[in-house]
C-alpha cells in the first residue's frame, strides 16, 4: 500500500537476501569423466624405451652382480680381463686352446655331436693314462671306439700334433677338469715324454733339411693325419654320407688343376666347415675340412702344397 512506509522497507529487506544472477551465478553442473583413448604414438614409444631399456640392462647390468662393472657386462668378460697367474693362467690358457681347436667337434659344453664327435664330458678315454690320452690329439683316430658305452666310427685327424708341449698340457688339463670330470691335471714335461714316446722314430731337423720340399710334404701329411681322410696317397675314399662329392672324402691327386699355391695354402689354412650335401634335406655330411691355420706351422705348410701338387699323374691333363 502506498501509505505503508514499513511495509516497503521490509520487502526491501528481504530483497536484499534474495540472490541474483548478476552478483551470485549459480554454480556449474558436477563434472563428469568420458573414456578416451592412449595415443598410439605414446603405446609405441614406451615400447621402444622398454626394448632399448632391457639391451641396455643386459649388456651392463651384469645382473644385479655388485662385482660386475661398467664396461664390463658379465661376470665371465671381467674374468677374462683380470690378471692370472700360476694354475689360473694354466687352466685359462687351456680353455681357450679347446675352444680354438677342440670345441668345434667336441662342443664348448663337452657333450660332442652326434654322427662326428663323442663325448668328452664323463668319457672313460680322459681318465687314462697320459699317453693313451695323448695319442688321440698327436696320433689321432680311425676306426671303432667305445665311448661311455656307446660305438663310435670316426676318422679324427692329429688336431694336437702342431701344439706345442705346453699348450697341449694346458689343453688335456682343462679336459681332464671340465664338466664334471675329476682327472689329475698334465704337466709340460709329462706331455714332452709322453710326445716322444709316441713319435717313435720322428727325423730330426737336420734329416728333414736334407729332404725335398714334396718329401717333407709328404711326411706333414702323415704328421697330421691327412691320410686318414685322403688315404695314403691322396686317393680319398673315405665315406662321408651325403657328400656331394659322391659321398665320399675327394681324392686330392688333382688339387694342382684346381689351385694355385697361395690359394691352396689359404684354403687349407681357412679349412671347409659346411660341406656340400648331395641331399639339401638330408643331414649334414660327418667329415669336414678343419681349420688348419694356426696349427699346421708356415713351413709345413708350403711343403704340403709342394707335395699335394706332386701327386698330379705325369703328363695328365684334366679339367676341374
Amino acid at each position: 500500500m502506498p501509505g505503508n512506509p514499513g511495509g516497503q522497507i521490509l520487502r526491501s529487506f528481504v530483497n536484499l537476501n534474495e540472490p541474483t544472477d548478476s552478483c551470485c551465478p549459480k554454480p556449474d553442473a558436477e563434472p563428469t569423466a568420458t573414456p578416451d583413448c592412449v595415443p598410439v604414438w605414446l603405446i609405441l614409444l614406451a615400447l621402444v624405451l622398454l626394448f632399448f631399456g632391457a639391451i641396455y640392462f643386459d649388456r651392463h647390468s651384469g645382473w644385479f652382480d655388485s662385482k660386475v662393472y661398467s664396461p664390463y657386462g658379465s661376470v665371465d668378460q671381467l674374468a677374462a680381463y683380470q690378471p692370472q697367474s700360476g694354475d689360473a693362467a694354466f687352466a685359462a690358457r687351456g680353455k681357450t686352446v679347446y675352444e680354438s681347436v677342440c670345441g668345434l667337434c667336441h662342443g664348448s659344453d663337452g657333450l660332442g655331436k652326434p654322427g662326428q664327435a663323442p663325448p668328452l664330458a664323463g668319457s672313460e678315454w680322459v681318465a687314462k693314462d697320459l699317453v693313451s690320452l695323448a695319442r688321440v690329439p698327436l696320433a689321432g683316430l680311425n676306426g671303432s671306439i667305445q665311448v661311455s658305452g656307446k660305438g663310435w666310427n670316426l676318422a679324427m685327424a692329429p688336431m694336437g700334433a702342431g701344439l706345442s708341449d705346453a699348450d697341449l698340457a694346458a689343453v688335456l688339463t682343462y679336459i681332464r677338469g671340465a664338466w664334471g670330470n675329476q682327472s689329475a691335471p698334465v704337466t709340460e714335461a709329462e706331455t714332452k715324454s709322453a710326445r716322444a714316446a709316441i713319435s717313435g722314430n720322428a727325423p730330426s731337423a737336420e734329416e728333414l733339411a736334407k729332404l725335398t720340399p714334396p718329401e717333407r710334404g709328404h711326411l706333414v701329411f702323415k704328421k697330421y693325419g691327412c691320410f686318414q681322410c685322403h688315404g695314403p696317397d691322396g686317393q680319398g675314399g673315405v665315406s662321408n654320407f651325403n657328400a656331394k662329392t659322391a659321398e665320399q672324402v675327394p681324392s686330392l691327386i688333382y688339387v694342382a688343376d684346381g689351385y694355385n699355391k697361395t690359394e691352396l695354402l689359404a684354403f687349407i689354412s681357412r679349412g671347409e666347415r659346411v660341406i656340400p650335401r648331395k641331399n639339401p634335406n638330408g643331414p649334414e655330411p660327418p667329415h669336414f675340412m678343419p681349420k688348419w691355420g694356426g696349427i699346421v706351422t708356415t713351413n709345413e705348410l708350403s711343403d704340403l702344397a709342394d707335395f699335394l701338387f706332386s701327386l698330379k699323374p705325369k703328363g695328365d691333363k684334366l679339367d676341374f
